[in-house]
Protein backbone atom coordinates (compact mmCIF):
# COMPACT_ATOMS: atom_id res chain seq x y z
CA UNK A 1 0.00 0.00 0.00
CA UNK A 2 2.62 2.03 0.70
CA UNK A 3 4.24 1.85 -2.15
CA UNK A 4 1.20 2.60 -4.58
CA UNK A 5 1.09 6.25 -2.12
CA UNK A 6 4.77 6.94 -3.70
CA UNK A 7 3.71 6.06 -6.74
CA UNK A 8 1.21 8.36 -7.17
CA UNK A 9 2.78 11.08 -5.10
CA UNK A 10 5.86 10.77 -7.47
CA UNK A 11 3.13 10.53 -10.75
CA UNK A 12 1.31 14.07 -9.13
CA UNK A 13 4.81 15.36 -8.71
CA UNK A 14 5.74 14.57 -12.07
CA UNK A 15 2.86 16.25 -13.62
CA UNK A 16 3.23 19.47 -11.40
CA UNK A 17 6.80 19.71 -12.46
CA UNK A 18 6.09 19.12 -16.09
CA UNK A 19 3.38 21.33 -16.51
CA UNK A 20 5.78 24.15 -14.32
CA UNK A 21 8.37 24.09 -17.03
CA UNK A 22 6.48 23.62 -19.68
CA UNK A 23 5.22 27.07 -18.35
CA UNK A 24 8.26 28.29 -17.91
CA UNK A 25 9.68 27.33 -21.10
CA UNK A 26 7.18 29.27 -23.11
CA UNK A 27 8.69 31.87 -20.75
CA UNK A 28 11.84 31.69 -21.97
CA UNK A 29 11.05 31.67 -25.42
CA UNK A 30 8.94 34.93 -25.32
CA UNK A 31 12.34 36.23 -24.08
CA UNK A 32 14.27 34.84 -26.77
CA UNK A 33 11.87 36.27 -29.12
CA UNK A 34 12.19 39.81 -27.37
CA UNK A 35 15.99 39.51 -27.49
CA UNK A 36 16.16 38.86 -31.04
CA UNK A 37 13.85 41.17 -32.07
CA UNK A 38 15.68 44.21 -30.11
CA UNK A 39 18.84 42.91 -31.51
CA UNK A 40 17.58 42.79 -35.42
CA UNK A 41 15.97 46.60 -34.57
CA UNK A 42 19.63 47.78 -33.47
CA UNK A 43 20.73 45.96 -36.53
CA UNK A 44 18.46 47.64 -39.00
CA UNK A 45 16.61 44.86 -39.68
CA UNK A 46 13.22 46.10 -38.72
CA UNK A 47 11.11 43.11 -40.78
CA UNK A 48 13.30 40.79 -38.76
CA UNK A 49 12.37 43.14 -35.63
CA UNK A 50 8.92 43.21 -36.39
CA UNK A 51 8.32 39.06 -37.02
CA UNK A 52 10.10 38.49 -33.51
CA UNK A 53 8.21 41.20 -31.54
CA UNK A 54 4.94 39.77 -33.01
CA UNK A 55 5.74 36.23 -31.49
CA UNK A 56 6.46 37.67 -28.18
CA UNK A 57 3.81 40.17 -28.24
CA UNK A 58 1.61 36.83 -28.70
CA UNK A 59 2.93 35.75 -25.30
CA UNK A 60 1.93 38.55 -23.33
CA UNK A 61 5.54 40.53 -23.28
CA UNK A 62 4.33 44.28 -22.56
CA UNK A 63 7.38 45.53 -24.04
CA UNK A 64 6.83 43.46 -27.60
CA UNK A 65 3.38 44.44 -27.78
CA UNK A 66 4.83 48.42 -27.10
CA UNK A 67 7.75 47.98 -29.66
CA UNK A 68 5.60 46.46 -32.30
CA UNK A 69 3.31 49.00 -32.47
CA UNK A 70 5.65 51.58 -32.20
CA UNK A 71 6.50 50.20 -35.64
CA UNK A 72 3.35 50.35 -36.79
CA UNK A 73 2.56 53.66 -35.95
CA UNK A 74 6.01 54.45 -37.57
CA UNK A 75 5.58 52.08 -40.96
CA UNK A 76 8.99 50.62 -39.84
CA UNK A 77 9.43 46.90 -40.32
CA UNK A 78 5.94 46.90 -41.46
CA UNK A 79 2.83 48.83 -43.41
CA UNK A 80 2.05 51.87 -41.50
CA UNK A 81 -1.48 50.98 -39.24
CA UNK A 82 -2.46 53.33 -36.95
CA UNK A 83 -5.66 50.90 -35.43
CA UNK A 84 -2.56 48.21 -34.65
CA UNK A 85 -0.49 50.36 -33.44
CA UNK A 86 -3.01 51.70 -31.21
CA UNK A 87 -4.28 47.93 -29.72
CA UNK A 88 -0.71 46.86 -29.53
CA UNK A 89 -0.14 50.05 -27.02
CA UNK A 90 -3.13 49.51 -24.89
CA UNK A 91 -2.26 46.21 -24.50
CA UNK A 92 0.96 46.83 -23.54
CA UNK A 93 -0.27 50.22 -21.26
CA UNK A 94 -2.96 47.41 -19.70
CA UNK A 95 0.04 45.58 -18.28
CA UNK A 96 1.46 48.48 -16.61
CA UNK A 97 4.12 49.69 -19.46
CA UNK A 98 5.12 52.96 -18.85
CA UNK A 99 5.88 53.88 -22.37
CA UNK A 100 2.84 52.85 -23.57
CA UNK A 101 0.40 54.54 -21.28
CA UNK A 102 2.69 57.70 -22.15
CA UNK A 103 1.84 57.16 -25.88
CA UNK A 104 -1.69 56.94 -25.29
CA UNK A 105 -2.08 59.75 -23.31
CA UNK A 106 -0.36 61.89 -25.93
CA UNK A 107 -1.80 60.53 -29.03
CA UNK A 108 -5.37 61.00 -27.26
CA UNK A 109 -4.78 64.38 -26.87
CA UNK A 110 -3.69 65.07 -30.18
CA UNK A 111 -6.96 63.63 -31.70
CA UNK A 112 -8.93 66.24 -29.77
CA UNK A 113 -9.32 69.88 -31.00
CA UNK A 114 -7.29 71.86 -29.61
CA UNK A 115 -10.06 75.52 -28.12
CA UNK A 116 -8.26 77.77 -30.81
CA UNK A 117 -9.60 75.36 -33.25
CA UNK A 118 -13.24 75.27 -31.65
CA UNK A 119 -13.01 79.30 -31.59
CA UNK A 120 -12.46 79.59 -35.17
CA UNK A 121 -16.18 78.55 -36.10
CA UNK A 122 -18.70 80.07 -33.48
CA UNK A 123 -21.24 79.19 -36.56
CA UNK A 124 -21.12 75.61 -35.73
CA UNK A 125 -22.84 75.84 -31.86
CA UNK A 126 -25.46 77.14 -33.93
Amino acid sequence: MNRLKVIARAGAFSFCTSLALLSLSSQVHAITDLEQALQAQSDGNLKAAATHFQTAAQTGSSEAQYQLGMLYAQGTGVKENLENAKTLVQQAASQGHVLATEWLSAHVVSVTPSVEEEEEDPEDDC
